[in-house]
């Protein structure tokens, strides 16, 4: 007799999405039965429908060679998907590295600036001097 713990049923939580994929992957080998109605399809038989042929008429070299190709093309779509995204990182990288030099530089034109207004005041300042002090000497 197996006593069935916690971790048994942890176990089972896991495999039993397996087991019904599985199952439902058996269950579309078997036909199935489709039915035109009007302008829509369904499984079920309506009055005047008419029944739909949806089998793979394709050979089962086909089949895989289709499947082969489809995920050669996923890998391409990742491989570009990648290489985009690293594109668009290293162009944001270097608009972000664009606009910190144009922040510096303007910052340097600003402290530049200022320099030059705080050298004009003390020249104005010191020709004020100057000249009141001319006119308090005469």
């Amino acid at each position: 007799m197996m006593i069935i713990t916690g971790f048994h049923l942890a176990r089972m939580a896991l495999l039993l999405p397996l087991f019904a994929w599985m199952l439902q992957q058996g269950g579309a080998a078997f036909a199935q039965s489709v039915y035109r109605c009007g302008s829509t399809y369904s499984h079920a038989p309506c009055p005047q429908g008419k029944p739909v042929d949806v089998a793979d008429p394709r050979e089962p070299a086909q089949v895989e060679q289709a499947r082969a190709q489809t995920a050669r093309d996923q890998r391409l779509a990742d491989q570009l998907h990648r290489e985009n995204a690293e594109r668009e990182a290293a162009r944001r990288k270097a608009l972000k590295q664009e606009a910190l030099q144009a922040r510096k530089h303007a910052l340097a034109q600003h402290r530049a600036w200022l320099r030059q207004e705080r050298a004009r005041k003390a020249a104005r300042k010191h020709d004020t001097r100057k000249a009141v002090s001319g006119i308090s000497a005469s």
